[in-house]
């Protein structure tokens, strides 16, 4: 199952982000991802980022991944959310597998039944993925250690 959009919330009676997720074929599944599958992922995601950069002896890498940050978080479109449907699937991952090249993520969330729901993405939408999710660490108060400084430096007003 392919992913194609999702949607963020965070609920404060779950003590859980909810993604809501459209697949290709119009099927909307719900994922309830606990803060440590979120904080194992947030250092999984931010280390292939850090990987992906270029070093360059010109500027210091957390500078460079905080401008990186910055620019996909101001070229970020909102659109219409992801609605849950009551046929929605309800999922509480126990794990999630990244697969990483150098221009991309794929993140695959297996079901029980062997299948596996599919989210690919570019460079910048895992950026922009990461200040999303960044935001509800932030609304539910969760521990922020798990997140490397050039983030916390691309929050507008966080220096």
């Amino acid at each position: 199952m392919l992913l194609t959009k999702i949607t963020f919330t965070y609920s404060e009676l779950e003590d859980r982000i909810l993604m809501s997720a459209m697949a290709m074929e119009g099927k909307t599944v719900a994922f309830w991802l606990t803060q440590r599958l979120c904080s194992r992922l947030v250092r999984a995601l931010t280390a292939h980022l850090q990987r992906s950069v270029s070093r360059s002896a010109l500027v210091e890498m957390g500078l460079q991944l905080s401008c990186q940050q910055r620019e996909a978080e101001w070229q970020h479109k909102p659109s219409e959310p992801v609605i849950n449907r009551i046929e929605s699937l309800l999922v509480l991952p126990e794990k999630v597998v990244l697969s990483c090249s150098s221009q991309s993520a794929i993140l695959l969330f297996p079901f029980d039944d062997g299948s596996e729901a599919q989210l690919r993405l570019n460079l910048q939408e895992l950026r922009q993925l990461l200040a999303i999710v960044y935001r509800l660490y932030q609304h539910a108060g969760w521990p922020k250690e798990v997140w490397p400084e050039w983030i916390n430096s691309a929050e507008p007003g966080m220096n």
